[in-house]
């Protein structure tokens, strides 16, 4: 799998399957405000070849329709990402196909893949070992280098405001598109500037699970801190306690796991998320919370505290 300082030290560019105007716009925006020289999006696949008209900055540039990935001629001085902006039914058919290329990445954006589709693309990846976010996914960020998604913002004035171009060292992941994004506004709001922020994506199997995201951090020499939000419900946060006591994870955490009111019902209710259901008490919030305590992580109780921890960090 590809590691964080590759990302920053390599060309990146994209191929969007599917068209999704503002969201395409939003990260040659990000290319814009970065400083970089040209956009990353090389090529959308349309299935008609063609042209797309986009703004770079004040100007326009014209962006080359393709009818497949086949057709696509890559430069291999590039690392190439995929974007995947299809429904959930069509995500298993050409996410299996760009694993099958040299894009050494990709983000899957739509929600509702049947969980069979979703656990075929997984089992793909453990032999191909791409940096795969999603389904459901608002995208992957390294500032400065690769914004793959709707990840920190869409408009350049979000873009700006929140600070995703400077790099920095707190890292953000969060199963919750919208969780991702309010963290990254709270760090930097707190004067910190990001590593990498990453969303794992809202549905039951996500492709990069958080073990191998928190190895990510831990192989980057930029991550100091990592600021995570969890919630009830599945057994990841376990598997996070067992890096900590293997030594496999050594930097700093934030973490906060929303869900405690669920105890206040007599059968544990379904939240947002698929996996966000604790039909075992190990699952429930309060316990994860105290799993991750006792390993040594910081852990809040309270959303607001969370905020007073990142406010604190050095």
């Amino acid at each position: 799998m590809i590691q964080i300082q590759q990302i920053r030290e390599n060309p990146n560019k994209i191929i969007v399957l599917g068209d999704h105007e503002p969201l395409i716009e939003s990260m040659l925006d990000f290319d814009y405000l970065s400083g970089k020289p040209e956009g990353s999006v090389v090529g959308i696949v349309t299935g008609r070849r063609g042209y797309a008209k986009y703004f770079w900055g004040r100007g326009e540039v014209l962006i080359p329709t393709y009818e497949s990935l086949q057709s696509i001629t890559h430069d291999p001085r590039s690392k190439y990402w995929f974007l995947n902006l299809l429904s959930g039914r069509r995500v298993l058919s050409s996410t299996l196909e760009a694993q099958s290329t040299n894009f050494v990445g990709g983000a899957v954006f739509g929600e509702n893949t049947p969980e069979l589709h979703a656990l075929e693309i997984i089992k793909k990846n453990t032999t191909s070992s791409k940096l795969i976010v999603g389904p459901a996914s608002v995208g992957l960020l390294v500032p400065g280098a690769l914004k793959l998604g709707p990840i920190g913002g869409i408009t350049p004035a979000q873009i700006e405001e929140s600070g995703i171009t400077k790099a920095g060292h707190v890292a953000v992941m969060s199963a919750s598109g919208g969780m991702t994004n309010e963290l990254i506004n709270i760090a930097t709001t707190a004067g910190h500037k990001l590593s990498f922020a990453l969303s794992f994506g809202g549905d039951r199997f996500p492709i990069l699970s958080p073990r191998e995201a928190f190895l990510l951090a831990e192989g980057d020499p930029e991550t100091h801190t990592v600021l995570y939000y969890g919630e009830l419900g599945g057994e990841d946060e376990y598997e996070l306690v067992k890096l900590k006591e293997e030594g496999k994870f050594t930097k700093q955490v934030v973490a906060h796991i929303a869900g405690t009111v669920a105890d206040l019902f007599a059968d544990s209710p379904q939240f947002g998320h698929a996996k966000a259901k604790a039909d075992k008490a190990h699952v429930t919030a309060v316990a994860k919370r105290d799993a991750l305590q006792a390993a040594g992580f910081q852990v809040s109780h309270s959303f607001a505290e969370f905020i007073e921890l990142v406010n604190k960090l050095k």
